[in-house]
C-alpha cells in the first residue's frame, strides 16, 4: 500500500514538472502580484543593503500608519481616574459626587 501512495506521489510530481515545462516555467496570474511583490521586497534590500538607509515609499508610511493607529486606539484603563470611561451625564448626583471627589 506504501509503495501504492509513492508511486501515486512520483506520478503527481512528474505532472507538475511536465506541466511547468509547457509554460516555461511561468508564474500564473493568480500568483502574478505575489511574485511582483517579492521581488520589489528583494530589490528594496539589495538596494539598502548597496547603498545604505532609503526613503520610506507611500505604501510604507500607509502601513506603519495603520498599525500605529491600532496601537493608539487601544487606551489603557485608568482605575484610579475612570470617569474618563464614563458619560457623567448618565450617572446619578451621588454616583457622580463619589467620581468628582
Amino acid at each position: 500500500m506504501n509503495s501504492m501512495n509513492n508511486e501515486n506521489n512520483i506520478a503527481l510530481i512528474a505532472k507538475a514538472v511536465e506541466l511547468a515545462n509547457e509554460n516555461n516555467n511561468k508564474v500564473t496570474g493568480k500568483f502574478a502580484d505575489l511574485l511582483n511583490e517579492l521581488e520589489e521586497e528583494i530589490a528594496n534590500e539589495e538596494f539598502t543593503l548597496e547603498h545604505g538607509i532609503q526613503h520610506a515609499s507611500e505604501r510604507d508610511i500607509e502601513n506603519e500608519f495603520e498599525s500605529l493607529d491600532s496601537v493608539e486606539a487601544e487606551e489603557d484603563e485608568d482605575f484610579d481616574a475612570d470617569e474618563n470611561l464614563t458619560d457623567m451625564n448618565c450617572v446619578s448626583g451621588s454616583m457622580r459626587d463619589i467620581f468628582e471627589s
